[in-house]
């Protein structure tokens, strides 16, 4: 499904617009660039196992295009745990460096916190690496608040 939103550019008031839509295979390459220029590096067969997951789990990617080009993604799913409940969470929220500063971020989180809140969702959150200063400003002036700050501790499995 399309969904039309039409933006205006800050800079110049020519009208740019984005076509939002969820993930196909066919995006692959442009979501895997979009997560190279945040400095994640992933193969195209992770990505493809990632997405088939979050999918399985009740989750979405979405992509803005602009004609017929990638310009950014977010990833929503919906999480439970025992002692927080359930609540929708949005994730790798990016904007290809040519699209920044046109509202683009602004209008895909708006599609996925609609989309969490079509689930049923009633509490959102959005986590961001203590690092992205400007990540944070942008959230708390989406009306989230900081709530948490957390350590994430990792251990990798050896499949030997």
């Amino acid at each position: 499904m399309f969904i039309i939103k039409e933006l205006r550019n800050r800079n110049n008031k020519d009208s740019i617009i984005f076509n939002f839509h969820s993930y196909s295979s066919a995006d692959s390459d442009a979501v895997l660039k979009l997560l190279k220029q945040l400095g994640y590096k992933v193969c195209p067969d992770e990505l493809s196992r990632r997405i088939d997951h979050i999918h399985q789990r009740g989750g979405e990617v979405f992509l803005a295009k602009q004609d017929g080009l990638v310009a950014g993604c977010i990833n929503t799913y919906i999480d439970i745990r025992l002692a927080e409940g359930i609540c929708g969470e949005v994730v790798s929220l990016v904007v290809d460096r040519n699209f920044r500063g046109q509202g683009l971020g602004k209008q895909l989180l708006h599609h996925a916190e609609q989309w969490l809140i079509d689930q049923g969702c009633q509490e959102l959150r959005v986590r961001a690496n203590a690092l992205r200063h400007g990540a944070h400003q942008f959230y708390q002036s989406e009306g989230y608040l900081e709530i948490k700050t957390q350590k994430i501790f990792s251990k990798t499995i050896d499949k030997d």
